[in-house]
């Protein structure tokens, strides 16, 4: 089933997405929502992400363009009981260096994580790492 509604973007560019829409997907007040972007073609997806009881993270991790790279630091992110939502990777010159981008809960994570972005990089798994919260 498709549906298409217009709405009005408030002064704060806010929005609001009517009921019988947030019904159909299954939106709740507090849930995470996911907004995928589409510059060619001007477009905004929102996708139901998860519910408001995760804590989620933003990585933006830059590392070697070599293979298995990002399996390392998949690897450690994982040892450190962080679980990935939804991941982006990019080259930005090949044979040198790539971007990865993470959206994960660190709920159950024990380490500080800007002390485990900072471990990453000093472990040797990737040049660089930032992380962002969503709260």
């Amino acid at each position: 089933m498709k549906s298409t509604e217009i709405v009005r973007i408030n002064e704060k560019g806010e929005l609001t997405i009517p009921e019988e829409i947030r019904d159909s997907v299954g939106i709740v007040e507090g849930m995470h929502v996911l907004l995928k972007m589409d510059l060619d073609r001007r477009e905004i997806r929102i996708i139901p992400f998860t519910t408001s009881e995760v804590d989620l993270v933003e990585f933006t991790i830059t590392l070697a363009d070599v293979p298995g790279a990002l399996g390392k630091c998949a690897t450690f992110l994982g040892e450190n009981k962080i679980n990935m939502m939804a991941s982006e990777s990019k080259i930005l010159q090949s044979g040198e260096i790539a971007e990865w981008i993470i959206v994960a809960d660190i709920s159950n994570c024990k380490a500080n994580i800007r002390d485990l972005c900072k471990r990453i990089v000093n472990e040797g798994y990737a040049k660089n790492s930032v992380c962002r919260s969503f709260q």
